[in-house]
């Protein structure tokens, strides 16, 4: 078989898949930017509000049960935007003190997410440790959490 007869016969099956697309429309299209830009949002949020969750996390006083699992998905969404920013300086140095809070933070993400109790509330106090390690690193200055949070509607 050729070349062009292998290109040929794989012809139609583009053809097919061009087809496919333009049946789906822009419908969507449009729905997945709006998911992303969700996602975007919400993420910024998190970001936004990750000292004050750290803080409430580990301040004197345990969140009240029913806010666990809301501080614990923000968190770990700003943990893991946290992990992504510390690893092209983790590439370059991967002996150094942000490398050993980036592997704490991989840690804490891959835990599930308990559904309750002490287990929930020790999940949490994990992820938060982990955030806060992360940012003792000096890789966000707060300028620039204060922009995100501005960015995120929540200006200060």
């Amino acid at each position: 078989m050729t070349a062009a007869t292998g290109l040929a016969q794989r012809t139609p099956l583009r053809d097919d898949a061009i087809v496919k697309a333009e049946l789906v429309g822009t419908d969507l299209l449009e729905r997945l930017v709006a998911a992303l830009k969700e996602s975007v949002a919400i993420d910024m949020v998190a970001l936004a509000h990750v000292e004050d969750d750290i803080d409430s996390v580990l301040g004197d006083c345990a969140p009240a049960a029913d806010h666990v699992t809301q501080l614990s998905l923000r968190l770990r969404s700003a943990l893991a935007q946290l992990v992504d920013l510390g690893m092209p300086a983790v590439r370059n140095e991967p002996e150094g003190e942000l490398a050993i809070a980036v592997l704490r933070a991989c840690e804490a993400l891959k835990e599930l997410l308990p559904a309750q109790g002490d287990e929930s509330l020790g999940h949490l106090r994990r992820v938060a440790l982990a955030a806060q390690n992360i940012l003792d690193q000096d890789l966000i200055d707060e300028e620039t959490l204060d922009h995100v949070a501005f960015l995120a509607g929540e200006a200060t």
